[in-house]
């Protein structure tokens, strides 16, 4: 998860309701352009591979609520297929609606979580396009060519999308009445502390208490190919084994921080206490429904013994397939990313409209010792990734900016 580090106390929910949006109008007409500038990063591609060289882009609203994209100076070798912007747009999932606590928190955190559709386009290119997750309104855009089994980033800027239009799509895709949902995400608001009324989340049907965990302390640490890029990241010395993230000779353990515009600046970096992890007190394991039914979904609760829980549910929990050896691939884990049904990080057009289409129960907390929501952020909990083999369910806690997996546990398969 990558979030501004500034912190601003919330707002109440009538403080919000009473909140104009900017002055923006009537919704951009169709066939009207946003030409928004680019700042562009500079890349070195290796031989072979060419570099490309935009400054700005161009946005043009279509008839059916999509929008057609250029990047200019425009290159007539390739056709940018049109793109959905409300995909990039944080949406409130069923789960969350009826409740101003569940509703703030979802919000929140979709906005303040990297959202990136890739689209294939002529030429082996992947075009990209992302909302950033550093503050309102600051995208990217992306360029790669895929070459030789890699994807070699050719293109990559920043655009500071018109908040106006912005706002407008908030509006129209959020689920919260007009004016409410843009002053929210606005700027990084504190979580800490927010209420998390998990009656209006789910009911429990059945409860029962897990094996102690297996903490896999001395084992290597297990690395999908993001972790494997992001190694160097890892700013503390000395760290091998998952046991090493917790051990308090290491505390606090050091990773460079992801900075404006989009950049991992060791020169400052985020520090975490993660000694607490070594020590679960409990592990519960729940069936359990929305309130108003449904079908049963398992939920998982690890409790420390400092306090913190961390709490996750997928409806996809039960189904997990066995595997013969780790996983190896993004595709080979289920992902639990902070919030309610926060959507994952990457996805293709079509991939991520199923996703939020389908709006399976699907959540992820960290919870402090009465309950309430601690900041994922700076306990260094960005997402779960889970997978099974025959004989048990494994967890990877994945820590923040994906970086490294801070913990793995593992109990027996019993779900």
């Amino acid at each position: 998860m990558k979030r501004a580090l500034s912190s601003v106390t919330l707002v109440s929910w009538a403080a919000v309701a009473a909140v104009a949006l900017p002055a923006a109008g009537a919704p951009a007409p169709e066939g009207d352009a946003l030409s928004v500038p680019l700042k562009a990063e500079k890349l070195s591609p290796p031989a072979g591979v060419a570099a490309r060289t935009f400054d700005r882009i161009e946005l043009r609203k279509r008839a059916d609520g999509t929008y057609a994209v250029a990047l200019f100076p425009e290159d007539k070798s390739f056709v940018l297929p049109p793109i959905d912007l409300r995909l990039l747009t944080p949406r409130l999932p069923s789960d969350a609606r009826g409740s101003k606590e569940l509703s703030t928190i979802a919000l929140i955190q979709r906005e303040f979580n990297r959202n990136e559709v890739h689209n294939e386009v002529a030429d082996n290119l992947d075009f990209s396009i992302a909302n950033n997750c550093l503050k309102e309104g600051l995208w990217e855009v992306k360029l790669a060519e895929k070459k030789e089994g890699k994807t070699i980033p050719v293109f990559h800027a920043w655009l500071d999308f018109p908040r106006a239009e912005y706002a407008r799509l908030l509006d129209s895709v959020s689920g919260m009445p007009d004016a409410q949902a843009e002053p929210l995400v606005a700027s990084y608001p504190k979580l800490a502390g927010l209420p998390v009324p998990l009656e209006k989340l789910r009911r429990v049907l059945s409860e029962s208490t897990l094996p102690p965990l297996d903490l896999h302390l001395s084992e290597p640490l297990g690395r999908l190919p993001e972790q494997q890029g992001k190694a160097k990241l890892i700013l503390t010395p000395g760290i091998a084994t998952y046991g090493d993230f917790s051990s308090p000779a290491h505390q606090p353990v050091a990773t460079a921080r992801f900075s404006e515009p989009g950049f991992y600046n060791p020169d400052d970096p985020m520090k975490f206490d993660l000694s607490w992890l070594a020590h679960p007190a409990k592990a519960v394991a729940r069936k359990a429904t929305r309130p108003s039914g449904g079908q049963p979904f398992t939920e998982i609760e690890l409790d420390f013994e400092n306090g913190n829980r961390i709490l996750f549910a997928d409806s996809r929990i039960a189904a997990l397939a066995p595997r013969s050896e780790p996983p190896a691939a993004e595709s080979d884990v289920l992902k639990i990313v902070s919030g309610i049904g926060t959507p994952v990080i990457h996805a293709t057009a079509a991939e991520r409209a199923k996703e939020l289409d389908e709006d399976r129960p699907r959540y992820l907390f960290l919870l402090d010792a009465k309950g309430s929501l601690a900041d994922n952020h700076f306990g260094g909990v960005d997402g779960i990734y889970l997978w099974r083999d025959a004989q048990n369910l494994h967890i990877w806690v994945c820590g923040y900016e994906r970086i490294a997996f801070f913990a793995h546990y593992s109990t027996p398969w019993k779900f």
